[in-house]
């Protein structure tokens, strides 16, 4: 039985410190889609590792790298699938001693590269289609000629009005034809459901007017990805006009794929990113930024963010509504960074009210993403209060819940006869038995 192999026409890595997809083997498939499928997976890792010295401070190093990967892939076929994944890591390392303030470092870096790579000497010029119409689309699989290692297929959709004439119940040929060139269709179609054979022929012209544009790496290969994305003449022009003139044929494949219209590139230069790189702005339309999102930043107090720190909210689903939260509670002008960290961990509004009813005013957000991340909550907190401990320093809550003090304990402690004032005894007691 053949095996299918798709072959990679566009291989996307928009990789932070993580997003690294496998260029893999010798076949991809191009997906270019008017409708980008993205995935956004935060991965998010806590390892708080306790190193019970007792006269060492609690330094919870609180590391947060968010890459999102954008993989426009594409797949001789009209769908583009965009797979930002932020991959987001807190490790609070906590040395029990509580005399210290907290100092999380923390790094978020979003930093976009894009390697689109064209690979297969299979010719996908001709083979042959399967297709499905539903509602007014056509989806339509396209299955190269070749052998069980050089075969490949694509899906790919094109709108029913493309079609006047399909052959419906006897053969028949039907076509398309776009400013990259003409692709006949033989076979029929019987109700829904079509096959045969096609042919495409490329328009030469069109590459070359590409190539005389300043595009480049501009390749023969390249006319059936033009042609699937429908790239026209004046979508050229407009990119190049638009100061992304000179870049690689496979961005300019992504940015058709993904609809960049003037009007996107206009509006996101208006909204303070005029100079943003092809990669950034290919990250910023398949990821659904628009000047709505970032003026419903901007309105609570993040403007002028860096292009790829805009990239970081986005993947985190950060958005005005999230951020309003801790405006309605008085918690404001929380560092940029220090709001991924938030909502990697998982810190909501609800989350600080509730340390703030529990006594806790003013809370530095780096504190609040240690807490967080301890699992520090305020029934832990409400368990020592019973026992009479009514103003626990933030510094101590990390260093009890680190090295496993709870209310159980220091009250099973109490009944033993070993009764302090002081929750460190607790702690030096804890980490004497437990060495």
């Amino acid at each position: 039985m053949k095996k299918t192999q798709p072959i990679r026409i566009m291989t996307l890595l928009l990789g932070v410190v993580c997003f690294v997809y496998n260029p893999g083997a010798m076949a991809q498939s191009v997906v270019v889609n008017p409708n980008p499928v993205v995935n956004v997976n935060p991965v998010v890792t806590v390892n708080p590792v306790v190193n019970p010295t007792v006269n060492v401070n609690p330094n919870p190093a609180v590391n947060v790298t968010v890459s999102p990967s954008v993989d426009p892939s594409v797949n001789v076929n009209a769908m583009v699938n965009v797979s930002p994944n932020p991959v987001v890591n807190v490790n609070p390392v906590v040395n029990v001693n509580p005399l210290t303030n907290f100092n999380p470092e923390i790094n978020v870096n979003v930093n976009p590269d894009i390697d689109i790579d064209i690979t297969g000497d299979t010719d996908h010029n001709e083979g042959s289609w399967f297709a499905t119409i539903k509602g007014d689309v056509v989806k339509m699989e396209l299955r190269g000629n070749g052998d069980d290692e050089n075969s490949w297929s694509d899906n790919t959709e094109f709108p029913l009005t493309d079609f006047p004439n399909l052959p419906k119940g006897q053969k028949g040929e039907f076509s398309l034809k776009r400013e990259a060139g003409t692709i006949v269709f033989t076979g029929k179609f019987d109700g829904n459901e079509g096959y045969g054979h096609y042919k495409f022929t490329p328009d030469a012209s069109f590459n070359q007017y590409i190539s005389s544009q300043g595009f480049d790496n501009v390749e023969d290969r390249h006319a059936l990805a033009f042609f699937l994305v429908d790239l026209k003449k004046g979508y050229v022009d407009m990119v190049k006009k638009e100061g992304y003139g000179g870049i690689n044929a496979n961005r300019l494949v992504a940015l058709s794929a993904l609809k960049v219209s003037e009007e996107y590139i206009t509006n996101i230069k208006s909204a303070g990113y005029d100079h943003l790189p092809v990669n950034q702005l290919i990250a910023f339309k398949s990821m659904h930024i628009t000047p709505d999102y970032i003026s419903s930043i901007a309105q609570l107090g993040y403007k002028d963010v860096p292009d790829h720190d805009l990239i970081a909210f986005k993947s985190m689903h950060i958005n005005g509504d999230y951020l309003k939260g801790f405006d309605a509670i008085g918690y404001k002008n929380i560092p940029m960074h220090d709001i991924v960290a938030f909502k990697s961990v998982g810190v909501t509004p609800e989350f600080v009210k509730s340390l703030m009813d529990a006594g806790y005013k003013d809370i530095p957000s780096h504190q609040v993403i240690a807490l967080k991340s301890l699992h520090i909550t305020p029934e832990y907190i409400e368990g020592f209060k019973k026992l009479g401990f009514n103003d626990i320093s933030l510094n101590d809550l990390p260093a009890l819940k680190s090295t496993g003090v709870t209310p159980e304990y220091v009250a099973s402690m109490q009944q033993k006869g070993i009764k302090s004032d002081n929750l460190r005894k607790y702690i030096q007691l804890k980490n004497s038995f437990d060495k």
